[in-house]
């Protein structure tokens, strides 16, 4: 759009979305111990935000119980489930060496795999991990998507690509208290040395491994695979619970990771993975071992990279399996621990051995009368009612969108009509085409994104940032300066009316409200509160912590 109004460039929008989030990730590395010690402080309520656990959830009764066990040669699977929080029963496999004694355990949450905890590569997990002497607990994801069978025990709580729940309760966020709520169970066992625990999941279990090892300092390791590459290299990261809203405003995955540094950790990652790319590994890797030198503690980051696609293979299984030998049990430093007896290979490469069936019920831990009933959207509107809000700052939560991409020129007008679909003499919105997960790395809603960009474009914006706006260099910001000279005896009219037809341009113009208190605003959808915002595109991302803007 120019002179005349038609439809906002999506392409150009998502670009600078993409472009912010690289910018982000970016950030400069503390320079030395102290001034990390000072960001991870400053930094680990905002990072608990981003999860939906600020302030933590009450440590309610876990009322734990096992309902069935399965022997086998030289381990034993225990069918574990406890409620995680009122009217959320988690399910889970622990599986125990034979050897007598506490055993040192690693958690593993699981990728996004067609059957969960049975999944057969997630069975290898575990068996691998007993048979080295290493408890494996194994907790089962909540709600469904990839997942969608009888043989998903969490099912009942809903799609856990609902945009709406990063409002609150981001479904990461959620599975990351199971986790946790998952420790404090392992303390109750004699069985379990609570000293020497490790997480290792793949994938989107590579998420909760990254994030988990932030939130909880009991863990003492971690082996996130094929997860931990760098935002500079991929911000598109596929499914929605990647995306945690505002995560990005703390730096790139070097930087969550680096809230549990010294803490030990290896990067698995597969040379033929577009979404999380094996240079995009190796970024972190370098960006980590940077921070963790100021610990003299760089040899405790390591980089293992194999050869294949996306996967939780035999080869990443036994280098995990080295390094958790070597942290939890005080073996010697190995490229890889081989499995002790044939186990299945990878997703891409499958086949049965000893592991069993996974539509098997004998892998069920409840009987379906059982399970939780609870929804993720039940758990939304206990948090949304429960809010800690700061401020809602427009002006402070601007961003200098020109830095990302040139914006086009609008032209200067008094009236503005905008609209979420097309409308003679309107602006329309591409409501639809921007991407929200890119929004919601960087902490902003859609409607918010664009009231930002109309805001920059429209005469009357931030005094001084005419030429930044616009995505300018020197020379475009001297031209704006001689513009603004002669136009100075010929002003260009300002918005005074906006005029906003449909549910999100609706939403845009509060929004622009709050940053240009002057304007009169017609709506044709009136809001009060987030909790009103039933449409995914409305949804405000951390809700809970933002006040209403007035």
């Amino acid at each position: 759009f120019g002179a005349t109004l038609g439809t906002m460039d999506a392409t150009l929008l998502n670009r600078m979305l993409e472009n912010r989030v690289k910018d982000l990730a970016g950030r400069k590395p503390a320079r030395n111990r102290s001034e990390h010690e000072e960001r991870v402080r400053s930094e680990r309520d905002a990072f608990l935000r981003c999860l939906g656990l600020y302030p933590l959830p009450p440590r309610t009764d876990l009322q734990a119980t096992l309902t069935g066990t399965l022997q086998r040669e030289g381990y034993r699977i225990e069918k574990i489930a406890y409620f995680s929080r009122p009217g959320v029963r988690v399910t889970a496999h622990l599986y125990l060496p034979e050897s007598a004694g506490k055993a040192p355990v690693v958690l593993c949450p699981h990728g996004h795999w067609t059957y969960k905890k049975s999944e057969p590569v997630v069975q290898a997990q575990g068996i691998g991990l007993a048979l080295q002497g290493i408890a494996a607990f194994v907790i089962d994801s909540p709600g469904f998507s990839w997942d969608d069978n009888e043989i998903n025990e969490r099912r009942a709580m809903g799609p856990h690509d609902d945009p709406l729940l990063t409002m609150s309760l981001p479904v990461q966020g959620v599975y990351v208290w199971d986790v946790l709520r998952g420790i404090d169970y392992l303390s109750t066992r004699v069985d379990i040395d609570l000293s020497k625990v490790g997480i290792a999941g793949a994938s989107g279990g590579g998420t909760t491994t990254v994030l988990a090892f932030a939130a909880d300092e009991r863990i003492q390791c971690a082996a996130p695979i094929c997860y931990a590459t760098s935002l500079e290299d991929n911000p598109q990261n596929g499914c929605l619970c990647n995306h945690l809203p505002g995560i990005a405003l703390l730096g790139d995955r070097s930087d969550w990771l680096a809230l549990a540094c010294p803490r030990p950790v290896m990067l698995i990652g597969a040379q033929d993975d577009p979404e999380f790319p094996p240079q995009g590994h190796r970024r972190t890797h370098e960006k980590l071992r940077a921070i963790y030198h100021h610990y003299r503690a760089e040899e405790s980051v390591r980089l293992e990279l194999f050869e294949g696609p996306h996967d939780m293979n035999r080869r990443m299984r036994e280098a995990a399996l080295a390094f958790f030998a070597e942290h939890l049990q005080g073996e010697p430093r190995r490229p890889y621990l081989a499995e002790k007896r044939p186990l299945t290979d990878g997703a891409n490469n499958p086949y049965p051995a000893n592991t069993m069936p996974p539509e098997s019920p004998e892998l069920l831990v409840l009987n379906e009368y059982e399970r939780s009933r609870t929804t993720f959207r039940d758990l939304l509107q206990q948090t949304l009612a429960e809010p800690y809000p700061a401020p809602f700052h427009a002006s402070e939560r601007l961003v200098r969108w020109g830095r990302f991409g040139r914006l086009p020129e609008l032209k200067p007008t008094s009236s503005l009509t905008i609209s979420d679909q097309s409308l003679d003499d309107a602006l329309v919105l591409p409501v639809d085409d921007v991407d929200q997960r890119l929004c919601l790395y960087s902490g902003l809603s859609v409607p918010e994104f664009l009231a930002q960009v109309l805001h920059l474009l429209l005469p009357g914006g931030p005094e001084g940032w005419e030429s930044v706006a616009m995505g300018g260099d020197v020379i475009t910001s001297m031209i704006a300066s001689m513009k603004t000279l002669v136009s100075a005896s010929t002003p260009v009219p300002l918005l005074e009316k906006l005029v906003a037809h449909g549910p999100v341009s609706s939403m845009v113009a509060l929004h622009l409200r709050a940053l240009r208190p002057t304007i009169e605003v017609q709506t044709s959808h009136a809001y009060k509160s987030w909790s009103e915002m039933e449409s995914s595109v409305l949804a405000m991302p951390q809700a809970r912590y933002l006040a209403w803007p007035e």
